[in-house]
């Protein structure tokens, strides 16, 4: 059912052009009112009330409205999910080599070290919480997470190795955004935590309740290796970029997560974000 579900939003967008003109030459055909007619009481059809917005004053031209992916990303999610259907969306991070497609299976063990291809491959592929819904911004998780490979902790290694870039500063100023998109929508994330962790930290659940959430951003502010000025709120959407690192040894359950916040409506993007050291981060719980 996913795979014929992203194959019909695929389409979907491909054609959605071809309807916007359709449905611009049918807006030509608009009844001239009678004369002593209002314009209204024509345009609204008998038996259909009026819109009344159920938002009260909230502009609803405010609200999270998806961005349609590049043609190129399209293209790419397309012949991605042409090799396999298991495609969710694609990850894009400027200043590394992540430019890929994201898998998700059906546990957190299938894609661990198999590829795209579904052979066997010891570096795996990025690939989602298998409890993590897709669409656009307004039909993602709460929490989305995805997991790469990272051999070493070399910022110019393989896969997920590169996010250790972030624990650069100025790296981190220079590139703030985290870009992830699905068939719907391109989503930029602002990232407000760079953190060493343990895993029984819960930054691996898609959906929390407020005051959970709430506590998870503070874990990771209080985790982080930088203050950033970023703020979270509870009806904001994060993105968990996880992966391993050996900074405590060769224990396995350590983790090293970059995290960004989803942009809002309106938010300026080229505004620059203030990096400073956390003097005191919080180390992992083991």
């Amino acid at each position: 059912m996913k795979q014929s579900r992203f194959s019909i939003r695929l389409l979907a967008l491909l054609f959605s052009g071809a309807i916007a003109l359709t449905a611009a030459a049918c807006s030509q055909n608009t009844v001239e009112p009678a004369p002593g007619e209002s314009s209204s009481s024509v345009s609204q059809p008998a038996g259909i009330p009026a819109f009344i917005n159920p938002l009260g004053d909230v502009d609803l031209s405010r609200l999270s409205t998806a961005e349609k992916p590049s043609e190129d990303t399209l293209n790419k999610m397309n012949a991605a999910y042409g090799q396999n259907n298991d495609v969710v969306g694609w990850l894009y991070l400027p200043g590394t080599t992540i430019d890929e497609a994201v898998l998700q299976g059906t546990d957190n063990d299938y894609y661990l070290r198999k590829n795209i291809t579904k052979a066997y491959d010891f570096n795996g592929c990025y690939y989602a919480d298998y409890e993590c819904s897709f669409g656009d911004r307004n039909g993602i998780s709460q929490n989305t997470i995805i997991y790469g490979h990272s051999m070493d902790d070399n910022p110019d290694g393989d896969r997920f190795s590169q996010l250790k870039k972030y624990l650069d500063p100025e790296f981190l100023k220079a590139h703030p955004y985290l870009y992830f998109s699905t068939p719907e929508d391109t989503m930029a994330f602002k990232v407000f935590s760079v953190m060493y962790t343990d895993d029984n930290l819960a930054y691996l659940h898609p959906e929390m309740k407020n005051a959970q959430f709430l506590a998870l951003v503070k874990e990771m502010r209080e985790r982080s290796q930088f203050d950033i000025d970023v703020d979270v709120n509870i009806t904001d959407k994060i993105l968990s970029l996880s992966t391993c690192t050996y900074i405590y040894g060769s224990r396995e359950d350590q983790r090293f997560v970059v995290t960004g916040r989803l942009v809002r409506p309106g938010e300026e993007m080229d505004t620059p974000i203030h990096v400073e050291p956390n003097p005191d981060p919080k180390p992992p719980q083991f």
